[in-house]
């Protein structure tokens, strides 16, 4: 049981300004400039204000990251221990979504007192049984209602209905929100799990997931089998680092390749932004502003503002001898293995870390003395 403030929590979720990606948080939409996702939707719907060709080369893009899961009784659903712990250490729950929960500067404390609030006002939980339930009743409901269209559900055997949806398609936008079921078992309250499975609407109003006009009987054996299937332990894939390139490495290419395509989500440039830099720069989401800015090579080479307000370099060796810059990308890997490094926090923020030969470039460009 937790013991957090929900009156804490609910300024804090202001502070860290979760209603920037998430409907149902209790506060007011965030504006346009400042929310995370209603960019990609008028880039998706061709609304958004750039040239033609300039939304055709964005759509493709943005497709598998056009939501956020809401939080509508978030408390009714998700168990509020778990909620604590995942914001303390988030982890990729939704594998067909791009944007995944970013790891927010939160003391356990705060943790605890953002859980309370979320969690306010819901339906104690209860301890229950599955009375003779049959779980392998319930993998062939699920087999036949094709849940593994959008679910993944990793760990078990296949399902033979499995078939890959468009990101694209409605059905594909269903699906990027739809959770690993691998996971269910630790998040999901057991008490609410058949409840859910009949009617998901009648629990979460806003759902994606339809009703599938599950008998009780039929929901208790798929909850049985969701929470009790045999797990495969999933494969530790550790990331490698590749050589430094002996060829030049010039800023046109790292910038087009990473800084450009990456970086500028949370550093840009304030004034061309309307005022808004983004978290890494101008400040959200509970960071101060760093004025960290990937707009040009000098802004690059102009550093951070440190905690006390002086500028420090972005390439200054951590403990270990790594940049900084360096470290930070390496370090979104580490947090992707629940190894987060407490010197530095992982980057890109909310989003999948940059690939073998994308941190390798940047590293050969900053070894070779970040030239123009």
């Amino acid at each position: 049981m937790l013991h957090g403030d929900p009156g804490r929590g609910r300024a804090l979720v202001q502070r860290f300004e979760c209603n920037r990606c998430h409907e149902g948080t209790g506060l007011s939409a965030a504006p346009f400039a400042k929310h995370c996702f209603q960019c990609h939707e008028q880039i998706w719907e061709r609304k958004f204000n750039v040239s033609a060709q300039a939304l055709a080369r964005f759509r493709p893009h943005i497709a598998d990251a056009r939501d956020a899961p809401s939080l509508t009784a978030i408390g009714e659903r998700l168990d509020s221990g778990w909620i604590r712990g995942y914001l303390l250490s988030p982890r990729d729950l939704r594998p067909n979504l791009t944007p995944t929960m970013p790891r927010l500067a939160l003391s356990e404390g705060e943790a605890e007192d953002i859980a309370a609030y979320l969690t306010a006002g819901a339906t104690p939980s209860i301890s229950v049984e599955l009375h003779n339930p049959n779980p392998a009743h319930g993998r062939e409901l699920m087999d036949a209602k094709g849940c593994t269209n959008c679910h993944a559900f990793s760990g078990v055997p296949p399902f033979p209905s499995s078939a890959p949806v468009a990101p694209e398609s409605e059905l594909g936008r269903t699906a990027a929100l739809a959770p690993d079921l691998r996971f269910t078992r630790q998040r999901f309250r057991r008490d609410r799990l058949v409840a859910w499975l009949e009617d998901p609407k009648a629990i979460k109003s806003d759902t994606r997931m339809p009703n599938f006009g599950l008998s009780a009987e039929e929901a208790r054996d798929v909850a049985a089998y969701i929470l009790s299937a045999e797990l495969i332990a999933a494969p530790s894939v550790q990331f490698a680092r590749l050589p430094v390139l002996t060829r030049r490495v010039a800023y046109d290419e790292v910038n087009a390749k990473v800084f450009s395509r990456t970086c500028h989500h949370c550093h840009t440039d304030a004034e061309g932004a309307g005022g808004d830099g983004g978290p890494g720069n101008t400040g959200g989401f509970g960071f101060a502003p760093r004025g960290v800015s990937f707009s040009s090579h000098a802004s690059i080479l102009a550093g951070y503002l440190d905690a006390q307000g002086q500028r420090r370099s972005l390439f200054e060796p951590l403990s270990d001898g790594t940049p900084r810059l360096l470290a930070a990308l390496l370090a979104r890997h580490a947090e992707l293995e629940q190894a987060p490094n407490p010197a530095v926090r992982g980057m890109p923020l909310g989003l999948p870390p940059l690939s073998a030969e994308d941190i390798q470039l940047v590293e050969s460009w900053v070894a070779q003395g970040k030239p123009l």
